[in-house]
């Protein structure tokens, strides 16, 4: 048998009976391309197609490429008692007429943690932390060809009914490819919910320039030990993540909490920006 000195220490490390591979060199010879091709056929995954990087999902691998290479990611997560807040929204849905998003509600609470710390509504660019006064919120959503990040704008100064047109209109315009260049610029501070998809915690990447980003979990019944005794409530999961280069983790937690707070007394935020009747 005729064999490439190359090919035959190929196929050594592979274990391969070289008189199952046919050669396709000179007088019959076993090349080491031969032993390659068998290997690629006994070895390796089968490829049921190759999809081209290109356009808006190579835009989102870059930038996501950009975040872990520059921003040191910290991930905080903080259990939150969510029954106040899935009664406001009950109530809200009887004076509105219409039941709005859990998503659109929470952005309210954490519109108004960020009020309280400005310094998580902020962008790092060229050793230049950027802090905000306008928030705008940008919100995760999934289309067929990944995730994208539209905004919302100035979203602590309006009201419930408001974010509620403006957040349907983005997501159906993101479902349908119609958004536009503006429907992404200007983002302070970024939400993605992934509670739809009974996911209990994840550690979300931040959207760059921006500092932080927010994970929203799932909403369960689960067993809270409240003094002595054993209740069901429920129960989200808040997952913060952070560049630790200019947040540290005492101020990720005390942000954490305020949101917590909001959500947990869902009325310092809620009750003053629906009117009834409305």
């Amino acid at each position: 048998m005729n064999v490439n000195e190359e090919a035959e220490q190929l196929a050594k490390q592979y274990e391969i009976n070289l008189k199952n591979i046919k050669g396709t060199g000179k007088n019959g010879e076993i090349t080491l391309q031969d032993v390659q091709e068998y290997i690629k056929e006994k070895y390796l995954p089968k490829v049921k197609k190759e999809v081209k990087v290109f356009g808006l999902r190579k835009i989102i691998s870059e930038r996501l490429s950009k975040s872990y290479r520059e921003a040191v990611h910290v991930t905080e997560n903080m259990e939150v008692e969510m029954d106040a807040f899935v009664k406001a929204r009950e109530e809200l849905s009887a004076v509105l007429k219409v039941k709005p998003s859990y998503t659109v509600l929470l952005l309210k609470c954490v519109a108004a943690a960020l009020r309280d710390f400005a310094e998580l509504n902020a962008a790092i660019e060229e050793n230049k932390i950027i802090i905000y006064d306008t928030i705008n919120i940008n919100i995760a959503v999934e289309i067929p060809v990944g995730l994208i990040t539209p905004v919302i704008r100035d979203v602590d100064k309006k009201d419930i009914k408001q974010l509620m047109e403006e957040y349907q209109d983005i997501i159906t315009r993101s479902r349908n490819n119609k958004l536009k260049e503006k429907d992404f610029m200007g983002g302070t501070f970024t939400v993605t919910n992934l509670g739809m998809y009974n996911i209990d915690s994840f550690n979300p990447i931040i959207n760059p320039p921006q500092v932080a980003i927010l994970g929203v979990n799932r909403i369960v019944e689960k067993p809270l030990v409240k003094d002595g005794k054993i209740e069901i409530h429920k129960v989200m999961t808040l997952s913060l993540t952070f560049d630790h280069r200019v947040i540290d983790g005492a101020l990720a937690a005390r942000f954490l909490n305020g949101i917590r707070g909001y959500l947990e007394n869902p009325d310092r935020v809620l009750a003053q920006n629906t009117k009834k009747g409305e």
